[in-house]
């Protein structure tokens, strides 16, 4: 966070003789991501975190100058700029006001959504909710996945790889298989995010009971150049 110092032997000055209406307007708040051309990120990735079995990789993340509109002519329309990581892939981000969207592209047929990951304008209790459908081997439709996020706390002090940040905002999500057995999916997603920088840690823990699928990641920002 940038902050600049003023020392000037007029300040005193100043601050007694100018008018209400010559005071400059109060600097608007810093977004919970920057989108500015160049700005990048290097993360450490923990698979299975706490376990003798642990490993880490980095992963480096660089915002492109490039744009790229998703569902054109729909309501839904949206510009989202392209951020590369080192491995060649992609992702796509786009702000609207104090709404954070995440455009993916799920392995599952290919399934393209917009994902509504953050608030940050929202009080603490505040939760929205998307319906995604599932292709799931051996049923014969599509499987509806509730996901919801949920506004756990605001305002949080949190340290990650000795870099403390201030108001950050900690989003919980849920998974939910409409119409299957209680504990198809047992999930535990906590994503933590800080002004400017964004996310600064992810704690992902999915099982999914039908297709053997167990995640447990972690992910915490080492580096950030804005």
């Amino acid at each position: 966070m940038k902050k600049l110092l003023f020392v000037s032997i007029f300040a005193c000055f100043l601050a007694v003789s100018c008018s209400k209406s010559d005071d400059p307007a109060p600097a608007a708040p810093d977004k919970y991501m920057t989108i500015t051309t160049g700005s990048n990120w290097t993360y450490d990735v923990i698979n299975n975190p706490g376990t003798p079995g642990a490993t880490t990789t980095a992963d480096t993340v660089t915002v492109s100058g490039t744009d790229t509109t998703v569902e054109a002519g729909t309501a839904n329309q949206r510009v989202y700029r392209i951020f590369n990581h080192k491995n060649g892939t992609k992702d796509y981000y786009n702000i609207t006001g104090s709404d954070y969207y995440r455009f993916q592209t799920l392995p599952l047929n290919n399934l393209q959504i917009q994902n509504l990951y953050l608030k940050d304008n929202a009080t603490t209790g505040t939760s929205w909710s998307q319906t995604i459908p599932i292709t799931v081997p051996g049923f014969p439709t599509p499987i509806p996945i509730v996901v919801t996020n949920s506004v756990t706390q605001t305002g949080l002090t949190k340290t990650v790889n000795a870099t403390t940040y201030n108001n950050v905002i900690l989003i919980t999500t849920t998974l939910v298989a409409t119409g299957l057995p209680p504990g198809t999916i047992v999930s535990d997603i906590k994503s933590y995010y800080a002004p400017k920088a964004g996310l600064i840690q992810g704690d992902y823990k999915v099982a999914v009971s039908l297709i053997s699928v167990d995640v447990n990641t972690q992910t915490l920002l080492k580096t950030f150049t804005p």
